[in-house]
């Protein structure tokens, strides 16, 4: 799980500064499409998102981007000279603090909207969520354990391909043996999210009163470690590690050229996200 922060954030240099752009002026509308995906709002549900997500969406372009930007520049140039473990343990925890502040700011609005579901939409809610768990499942646990490898180092390879260019030789034998050595997660992943699900289904039936429900809420999505299963958090505490060290040994046998496309995506999508925080 906490490979995945880091994993995540810094896969946004992906991305061309327009494509990024782009898709996040086009919030105001993703946002809503994908929650009706999961559960249908009557409009004044839906009036009161819309209105809730104005205000959210003028607050994270204004003081989240900026932070964003900071941290890109600095893992970018981090990769450029060198790029350390603790620049990594600190890149994530960053990461981390991002997350609580998006779920301490957004979380008093999602348990209001919540809090004015109906017994039927709450279903409906739960029972897409089982969906995604089937398909969770299909795509992380019942495939053959040689593909389920193979899908892991074609992650990891485009991820950095992506980030930096083609990868050498050295590179490709070093993703190869991590996709070895990392433990399978899928099964124990799967258990705790859902028990996030259970958990999440019994503190929605007090959703009417509000505090309560807003306070349990919050803590649900902070995902804690104290609140892992033991099994899982020994999973993705030697997977984490081992990435990072993995990380490392990818920067050690990077080229000058590699470094310089790294630090030029990171810097250019920085850039990016520190002009549209400007954008109002």
């Amino acid at each position: 799980m906490k490979k995945k922060y880091l994993l995540i954030i810094i896969a946004v240099c992906f991305l061309s500064g327009c494509i990024v752009r782009f898709v996040y002026n086009q919030l105001d509308w993703i946002i809503p499409w994908y929650i009706g995906q999961m559960i249908s709002l009557h409009d004044d549900q839906a009036s009161e998102l819309e209105k809730r997500l104005i205000s959210q969406l003028k607050w994270h372009r204004t003081t989240q981007l900026p932070a964003y930007s900071k941290s890109l520049n600095e893992i970018g140039k981090a990769v450029k000279t060198d790029l350390t473990i603790a620049h990594l343990d600190q890149f994530h925890l960053t990461m981390r603090h991002y997350w609580q502040d998006l779920v301490r700011h957004i979380g008093p609005d999602l348990a209001k909207i919540l809090s004015t579901a109906t017994d039927e939409q709450i279903d409906e809610l739960m029972r897409n969520l089982k969906k995604r768990n089937q398909k969770f499942r299909e795509d992380y646990i019942d495939l053959p354990e040689e593909e389920l490898r193979e899908n892991k180092q074609n992650r990891m390879t485009r991820f950095l391909k992506y980030c930096m260019g083609d990868l050498n030789e050295q590179q490709e034998k070093i993703v190869k043996q991590w996709s070895h050595d990392l433990k399978d997660i899928g099964i124990a992943r799967l258990e705790y999210i859902k028990l996030g699900q259970e958990k999440f289904k019994q503190i929605v039936k007090r959703r009417k009163d509000l505090v309560w429900f807003e306070k349990e809420l919050c803590d649900l999505l902070y995902f804690d470690r104290e609140t892992w299963p033991e099994e899982f958090r020994k999973i993705a505490e030697h997977n984490r590690e081992l990435t990072k060290r993995v990380f490392i040994q990818i920067h050690q046998n990077m080229s000058e050229d590699q470094k310089k496309d790294f630090f030029e995506n990171a810097l250019s999508l920085s850039n990016e996200l520190h002009e549209l925080s400007k954008e109002i």
